[in-house]
C-alpha cells in the first residue's frame, strides 16, 4: 500500500514538473493535487521567449514595421509630425489625428509641442501577445514591463519617456485597444 502511494506521489510530481516546464496549467485527476499556475503579474519580455505569459498568448500575431522613433515625436511641433505622418484627418487646438499604414495616431500637443500620443491599431492585435510588439512601430524594443494586468502593460521612466501603456480592451477576446506614450511628465 505504501509503495502505491509513493508511486502515485512520484508520478504526480513528475507530471506537474513536466506541465510547468511546458507552460501548461492543468491539474491531474487527483483532487488533492494543487493546480500549478504561471504567475501573470510579472513582466513580459519583448521577444516573449522568456515571458511568464504561457501558451499561445506569448507569440506575436502581427508583423510590425517601424514607422518612427521616440525622438521623431518628442517635443516636435505639428509641422514635424505632419512631415512624419502626413496631413491630419482631424484636428483641434491640442489634438490631431493621423493615419499611417494600418494605425491611427492621436497626437496631443502642449505649448505647440508633442507631449503624448496614442497608437490605435486598425487591424486586430492580440493582448498580451502583441503588447510589446506594437511598440516596435516606434522603435522600442520593450523588454520586460513594469506591470502586467488584464487591463494592460506598463513601463515607467524607460525608453527616454515618462510612461508607456499598452491598453487591452479588457474583454475575454484579448485585443489591444491602443498604446499610449506619455513623453514628459
Amino acid at each position: 500500500m505504501k509503495k502505491k502511494i509513493i508511486s502515485l506521489l512520484l508520478v504526480t510530481i513528475v507530471s506537474s514538473t513536466a506541465l510547468i516546464s511546458c507552460g501548461k496549467t492543468e491539474t491531474t485527476g487527483n483532487s488533492n493535487t494543487e493546480k500549478s499556475t504561471t504567475e501573470q503579474t510579472s513582466s513580459v519580455d519583448s521577444s516573449n521567449k522568456d515571458s511568464n505569459i504561457s501558451g499561445e498568448n506569448n507569440k506575436p500575431t502581427v508583423e510590425v514595421n517601424q514607422i518612427a522613433t521616440i525622438s521623431d515625436f518628442k517635443d516636435k511641433d505639428k509641422a514635424a509630425i505632419e512631415k512624419l505622418l502626413g496631413k491630419p484627418l482631424s484636428e483641434d487646438d491640442t489634438k490631431s489625428i493621423y493615419e499611417k499604414d494600418t494605425y491611427t495616431f492621436e497626437v496631443t500637443y502642449s505649448d505647440s509641442k508633442c507631449k503624448q500620443f496614442k497608437i490605435i491599431p486598425k487591424s486586430e492585435m492580440k493582448y498580451p501577445a502583441d503588447g510589446a510588439n506594437i511598440l516596435k512601430l516606434i522603435g522600442i524594443d520593450a523588454g520586460q514591463s513594469d506591470k502586467i494586468s488584464p487591463a494592460g502593460l506598463e513601463w515607467n521612466n524607460k525608453f527616454d519617456v515618462f510612461k508607456v501603456n499598452v491598453v487591452s480592451n479588457n474583454e475575454p477576446d484579448g485585443k489591444i485597444a491602443f498604446a499610449e506614450i506619455i513623453l514628459a511628465q
